[in-house]
């Protein structure tokens, strides 16, 4: 690139804002213990490729995308919570860019800055940045397919369309939902060109079938979703607040309230764009899920770029001068720090999960030869206390597994099987680590954005049903140790 090349590369607005979203997404990413999801994604995705290939045909198809780009950066950068999480910040920030770019397109420079900017302080791209999941990579592919689409409609010509056509496949194998992304484009197309609706249904017609392969491998799993909870009074937060500023209610009320001057003050293409996109995968999600239960606030995360147009649009139909606009943004950021600060606390995961501070102790604490034993259940853990091996086996490494199944590498499963306690040969071991639930002293419910409820009853390790047969079993208590929600327990064989 020339010299003129690079100056203009530095002095546009996109690579710009990208940087800022990436690096704002990026920050303190590593601090955050792995929770259940994330696990799930570092165990697939580190399985020898045929592995993971037979794995995905059984379960999971739905991340199956994700998964192989997960096993690939993997064997290239290794697994930690930073790199894990790392490319979700980085679709971030190619996502921020793609913001601007679209805006560019359907408004001017000023309100496509602003909208970009609105982007990176999203408390949900904020929560999508440090989220080893697929959530961050929907809003890239949601609003670079728009940009196609956008760019399609003006110019007409085919390769434009086949590139959307591609995007529409990538898009729906990348995640199911953003089928309904597709649906609403056929919205923007009526309103910003009728006239070539035969060509964009042409296109998401060969993109729908570039993807039915994988969307048949999906359909035939959706057993997989069926914990989703039913909707219900608690959907109307989840809708309001959880969808986009996840964690910022005064945000929430702020963002909405621009987003009703956008719509109404600006109009135009931004609207006729930014609109469908924003409500029509929204009402599609809840109006299945009266039938069958579907919807979950984050997997509405594709919406983001949608919403970051309209809250921009408002705050530049609002704003008079830069320092108006500047302001506003001011109180938007205020709004937003704290669920930001909350989203990278070591705790900051669902139920609190804490994983990787189990594996991180066992790894300083662990000694060649010791028995290791997990539960087979927790409260507030959907499976047993394994998943912080399958995470990080390396932390175990020297460590006898004596409550070891079969392999779910091996049998095609999401974790390894975990064997009843009664069923565990612990004869030869001198000292034995327990990892089960923390003790609690009084009951408390957790209700998730997801409005899944878990009750949390009270338990103590030493009046549960395990540590009598332990003692049974001549084992006596030499130390406990609380982290969060996990706790350890070394036990040593009494003197026979």
């Amino acid at each position: 690139m020339s010299l003129f090349g690079v100056q203009g590369l530095l002095k546009d607005s996109r690579v710009w804002v990208g940087l800022f979203a990436g690096v704002l997404g990026a920050a303190f990413s590593w601090r955050p213990s792995y929770w259940y999801d994330e696990g799930a994604t570092v165990f697939a995705a580190q399985r020898p490729l045929p592995d993971l290939l037979r794995f995905l045909d059984h379960q999971d198809a739905v991340h199956g995308l994700y998964y192989l780009a997960m096993h690939f950066w993997f064997r290239l950068v290794g697994e930690s919570e930073f790199t894990a999480r790392l490319p979700s910040a980085l679709a971030v920030g190619v996502a921020a860019a793609g913001v601007v770019t679209l805006g560019q397109l359907v408004a001017d420079r000023r309100t496509a800055l602003l909208a970009g900017l609105v982007f990176a302080i999203l408390p949900r791209v904020t929560w999508a940045a440090v989220e080893a999941r697929s959530y961050a990579c929907t809003a890239t592919a949601a609003v670079w397919l728009t940009v196609v689409l956008v760019v399609a409609l003006r110019r007409g010509r085919w390769p434009w369309w086949a590139g959307y056509a591609l995007g529409c496949a990538v898009s729906i194998v990348l995640f199911i939902d953003m089928a309904t992304l597709v649906i609403a484009h056929a919205l923007v197309v009526v309103v910003l060109n009728r006239k070539a609706f035969a060509a964009w249904g042409t296109a998401a017609v060969a993109g729908g079938l570039l993807a039915l392969p994988a969307a048949r491998v999906i359909s035939s799993q959706s057993g997989q979703v069926a914990w989703i909870p039913a909707p219900d009074r608690h959907m109307i937060r989840a809708l309001l607040e959880y969808q986009w500023f996840v964690g910022a209610p005064v945000f929430a009320v702020l963002a909405l309230a621009l987003m009703v001057v956008g719509v109404v003050r600006v109009r135009g293409r931004l609207v006729a764009v930014a609109l469908p996109w924003a409500l029509v995968p929204t009402g599609l999600l809840v109006g299945y899920s009266l039938i069958e239960p579907v919807y979950l606030d984050r997997y509405l995360t594709f919406t983001t770029p949608a919403v970051a147009l309209l809250v921009g649009a408002g705050i530049g139909a609002l704003a008079s001068t830069r320092w108006i606009a500047l302001a506003m943004l001011g109180a938007l950021i205020a709004a937003a720090v704290p669920a930001y600060v909350a989203q990278r606390g070591e705790w900051s995961k669902p139920s609190g999960m804490d994983f990787s501070a189990v594996a991180a102790f066992m790894a300083d604490h662990g000694r060649p030869g010791d028995c290791v034993l997990f539960a087979n259940s927790s409260a507030w853990n959907p499976t047993s206390a394994r998943v912080a091996k399958n995470i990080r086996p390396s932390a175990f490494d020297g460590l006898r597994d004596v409550g070891a199944g079969r392999s779910a590498v091996a049998e095609g499963w999401l974790w390894d099987e975990n064997l009843q306690l009664s069923a565990v040969n612990l004869g030869d071991c001198t000292v034995l680590w327990y990892i089960g639930d923390a003790d609690r002293d009084a009951a408390h419910t957790i209700r998730h954005t997801s409005n899944e409820v878990w009750p949390l009853g009270p338990y103590h390790f030493d009046a549960s049903p395990d540590h009598a047969l332990l003692v049974e079993r001549g084992f006596v208590v030499d130390q406990q140790w609380q982290l969060h929600m996990s706790q350890i327990v070394r036990l040593t064989a009494a003197r026979r």
